[in-house]
């Protein structure tokens, strides 16, 4: 074969380089708008089935309980004190207020059954199973009773006692007075603790000092003391009279001489 010069395509004449001109952009069309779809409403779901759980059958296990933590301790609220005032000098000073009397019962007949007074005032006292703290009366009886203090013309005490008689007439029987003050004085089964009469009457009775112008003492009876200008009966005393004057002066004879030696 006869190898033959391949022929080249001729090179294309180039354009001459010009002006560049900057490319226009060339405004895009809006595209159509698209069509919304159609809402989808979703209507209530149906409720799923509760599952209920089987019943266990095998044992429970216990487990150890937890310990509880020491939780802290709320702090105690805090109470102001009152400080009182200081006393002024008109209140520093207590005023005790004496409380008021019992009104004294004023009547013409009193009669005490199981009750008590404080005072009474009347004509005629009578205490049966009573007590009466004062009395002031023209006739007072005390039976099965007691009076603190008697003033009456004629007082007559049965099973009782009285701490002072004063009156013209007293009469003492199963009964006990401490101290009487009277014109005529009658002791029959009973005691008296100190007399001052003028006339004394004692049967079966005792008193412990007695100061009158006439006494009688019967059988049983007897005495401590006794200062009389008559004695009558049979008379049982530790000391008579002239005993009285002997016993004064000894004792006067001995107070005497203590003085001396303690001025020595």
């Amino acid at each position: 074969m006869n190898d033959q010069p391949s022929e080249k395509p001729a090179d294309k004449p180039k354009a001459a380089p010009g002006p560049r001109r900057r490319a226009q952009a060339v405004p895009a069309e809006p595209a159509p708008p698209k069509a919304a779809a159609p809402a989808k409403i979703a209507g209530p779901k149906a409720a799923a089935p509760a599952k209920i759980a089987a019943p266990a059958t095998g044992p429970a296990k216990v487990g150890p309980k937890p310990t509880p933590r020491p939780t802290a301790r709320p702090a105690a609220p805090k109470v102001k004190a009152d400080v009182p005032a200081a006393p002024t000098a008109a209140s520093a000073v207590p005023v005790a207020i004496p409380p008021s009397a019992p009104a004294p019962i004023r009547a013409a007949t009193v009669n005490l059954t199981r009750a008590g007074a404080a005072e009474v005032e009347a004509d005629s006292i009578n205490v049966r199973q009573g007590g009466i703290g004062a009395a002031s009366a023209e006739d007072i009886t005390v039976e099965v009773g007691g009076i603190g203090r008697a003033h009456a013309d004629d007082i007559a005490v049965r099973l009782g006692a009285v701490g002072v008689a004063h009156g013209e007439h007293v009469s003492i029987e199963l009964g006990a007075v401490g101290l009487v003050v009277a014109g005529a004085v009658e002791i029959k089964q009973g005691y008296a603790r100190a007399v001052v009469a003028r006339d004394v009457h004692i049967r079966m009775g005792g008193a412990h000092s007695i100061v009158a112008g006439h006494v009688t003492l019967g059988k049983q009876s007897g005495t401590f003391i006794l200062l009389a200008r008559k004695v009558e009966g049979d008379v049982r005393t530790v000391l008579d009279w002239r005993g009285a004057l002997a016993l004064g002066a000894a004792m006067a004879l001995g107070v005497g001489l203590l003085v001396r030696r303690k001025r020595r």
